[in-house]
């Protein structure tokens, strides 16, 4: 795409860069191993020659595995600095794999497992680095030599054509210059300028257009050297990522399709258990000593089950710590817990605030009923409520529902928009991936224990 063709020098930048890193992390691996000697050498040190051979190689695999996890794949959307090095860790796992199976096919002689221990570590520590000093490289690339605005088109009328009209105004990046925007009843005029190539890309939009209108717009395609990129406006919200699939000829958009699909739930389910079993067996006096509280503070049972919806708008008992009085919505009926609830005793606070009161919910996850990561559960009671208010609510039904989740880790738990909430979700249903999962697990602690509004 002539959009990309100016990422490829820049990502020829940042692939330098990332192999520069991964051969320094090789060579401070020897350091550490032979030359500061961190863990002591009782078999012999081995020479500096017989590690500096394998960069070559090891360069090809981190080659091999960056490009085939898509590193360097070009994409208009600005991706966040942590989510990047997120990515560029989940690569270099891959790729230390990939050149360790190599390292010892190709060549007789057997390295130190520390070295390699140290490179696995180092490694993803360095990539950071290494790719800011690629995005400051390139951002001096640009104020010396800015690259020739490329020629951009508009045609089409609607909120979706009005956005991509803000977007290449707002995109810097993109470095588009609009010459023209056209109306649907200007569809010659543009084709007229396409077939003389003036222009070097080409946005089209539909909204509220006729079939043949839209068919003359892809009878063009073949007539021009212009890149057209056709944005559908499909007049109502689409809220889980949509993508193209072929039916033998014909090209369909899947419009709610989630990245939970073929072996994702295997996988997911084979990570829950493992997770929660640890969970509960490394933390089993914290489970005791809960209980033990909730026993003492108030009259009742210690656990508390409350119907939930799930996966597939299917219920279950939900697992908690009882925080209340066992009476807590009798005159009230079911409503939410709001600051300084005098239905909550003294133990319950504090279980609430700092989270503590859903641990139980990892039995719910070792039965099958739960996800450690997913939407949070909701009572059916307010599901009826929310689903006719808000756009898209049932969709974070179609996975299990978790005791942590992308929405909780941003800030959004407790009395806060539901809405943003929602987004949320949804956008982890659209992004799902294993290491997905562990992010959130890992940020959790700092993030998603503990919250103003929990109570």
């Amino acid at each position: 795409m002539k959009l990309y063709r100016r990422n490829t020098q820049e990502n020829l930048i940042k692939g330098s860069v990332d192999l520069c890193v991964a051969a320094v992390a090789w060579l401070l691996s020897y350091s550490l191993r032979f030359v500061v000697e961190v863990v002591e050498v009782t078999k012999g040190h081995d020479t500096l020659e017989r590690y500096a051979q394998l960069i070559p190689l090891l360069c090809i695999c981190y080659l091999i595995g960056f490009a085939t996890l898509g590193i360097y794949t070009s994409t208009l959307n600005r991706s966040r600095v942590w989510d990047e090095n997120f990515r560029l860790a989940k690569a270099h796992v891959f790729s230390f794999l990939i050149f360790v199976a190599c390292a010892y096919f190709f060549f007789d002689h057997r390295y130190s497992r520390f070295v390699l221990l140290f490179h696995f570590v180092i490694t993803p520590i360095l990539l950071p680095f290494g790719r800011s000093l690629a995005r400051k490289t390139i951002r001096l690339k640009r104020r010396l030599s800015p690259p020739k605005p490329l020629e951009a088109v508009l045609m089409g009328e609607g909120p979706v054509s009005d956005r991509i009209a803000e977007m290449i105004l707002q995109r810097k990046d993109w470095n588009l210059h609009l010459v023209a925007r056209y109306q649907a009843a200007d569809l010659q005029k543009m084709n007229e300028l396409l077939e003389r190539g003036e222009v070097d890309v080409a946005f089209v939009s539909t909204h509220n257009h006729s079939a043949d209108w839209v068919e003359s717009v892809f009878s063009n395609i073949g007539n021009t050297v212009t890149e057209i990129i056709y944005v559908p406006d499909f007049g109502t919200p689409t809220f889980l990522a949509p993508r193209t699939t072929q039916l033998q000829d014909l090209t369909a958009v899947v419009l709610n399709g989630s990245a939970l699909q073929g072996y994702g739930p295997l996988l997911k389910r084979a990570f829950d258990i493992v997770f929660a079993a640890l969970f509960v067996l490394v933390f089993s006096p914290l489970f005791v000593l809960c209980a033990l509280l909730v026993r003492l503070s108030s009259p009742g049972p210690i656990l508390y089950r409350q119907e939930r919806m799930g996966l597939d708008g299917k219920t279950f008992e939900c697992l908690k710590f009882r925080g209340m009085r066992v009476d807590a919505e009798a005159g009230t009926g079911p409503v939410w817990a709001r600051k300084d609830d005098d239905r909550t005793t003294t133990v319950g606070k504090w279980l609430r605030r700092t989270s503590l009161d859903e641990i139980p919910q990892f039995f719910n996850v070792l039965r099958g009923e739960m996800s450690v990561v997913g939407p949070r559960p909701e009572r059916p009671v307010f599901v009826s409520e929310f689903r006719s208010k808000i756009p898209g609510y049932m969709l974070r039904h179609s996975a299990k529902a978790g005791i942590t989740g992308w929405a909780q880790i941003n800030g959004w738990r407790g009395n806060t928009s539901l809405e943003k909430r929602i987004e949320c979700d949804l956008w982890y249903l659209q992004n799902w991936s294993l290491l997905l999962d562990v992010k959130i697990c890992l940020l959790t602690p700092l993030r998603g224990l503990v919250h103003p509004n929990a109570y």
